[in-house]
């Protein structure tokens, strides 16, 4: 039987009693789980540990035997994300989390609409935060991805390693994407309701990165994220890899 998968930050080294959060606990009790039912805790950084449910009370309190480190994919995943109305994030990080994304870069362009104050940015990235540890227990990954707050596009691209492949999707565009398994790092942008503006593509274009097309249809931004990793991860062979 497989083992319900709990979300844990700060695994302790050596194992022990875990006090397991809000969320997690209330998994806890939506599944009815009792003293003494095996579960996997993970930390959100890679690591798990087997563990059994000790207490079910005020605080869910779990043992953990000592956390061990997953194996990690050979290819790193940052998604250039610009900010999308609504609530249409959440689905975004959450499509992103399950397709293998290990960075969401948030970014602000000329036709983002959303403009986040310093409150509002905690607040958002709190809860992107829990939608992608919720997403990660679901699809059984041990590490949760950081979501940054917005910047300038242009301060992204001065984040970029110099060794790492770089992808645009851009409505109506012609080009395809070419990786492959001994890809390390793949940064791979995504625009804004509006799409990017012709100066923007060109500042893209002269950062090193090449234009792909979604097909012939215009996506919405929550369509696209998925459809854009999924070639990502088709093209690094994560589809045909036994996990």
């Amino acid at each position: 039987m497989t083992l319900r998968r709990l979300y844990a930050p700060g695994l302790p080294n050596e194992g022990g009693a875990v006090v397991l959060g809000e969320a997690s606990s209330r998994h806890v009790r939506v599944l009815r789980l009792r003293a003494g039912d095996a579960v996997v805790l993970f930390d959100g950084k890679g690591r798990a540990a087997t563990a059994r449910v000790e207490s079910v009370a005020d605080d869910v309190v779990c043992l953990a035997e000592p956390p061990v480190a997953a194996a990690t994919r050979r290819a790193r995943i940052v998604l250039m994300l610009a900010v999308p109305k609504g609530a249409k994030l959440d689905d975004c990080v959450r499509a992103a989390t399950e397709l293998g994304v290990d960075e969401v870069a948030l970014m602000q362009t000329e036709r983002t609409i959303p403009r986040w104050d310093s409150e509002r940015t905690r607040t958002r990235l709190d809860r992107l935060t829990r939608v992608a540890g919720e997403a990660a227990t679901q699809c059984e990954r041990d590490d949760v991805p950081i979501v940054h707050a917005p910047r300038p596009f242009r301060s992204w691209l001065e984040e970029i390693p110099v060794s790492a492949k770089r992808v645009l999707f851009g409505a109506r565009a012609e080009g395809s994407v070419t990786l492959d398994r001994t890809t390390e790092q793949v940064w791979c942008a995504l625009g804004p309701e509006g799409g990017f503006t012709e100066e923007e593509i060109e500042l893209f274009e002269r950062s090193g990165f090449s234009v792909a097309s979604l097909g012939t249809r215009v996506l919405r931004v929550e369509t696209a994220v998925p459809a854009a990793l999924a070639i990502v991860a088709d093209r690094l062979g994560d589809f045909r890899q036994a996990r």
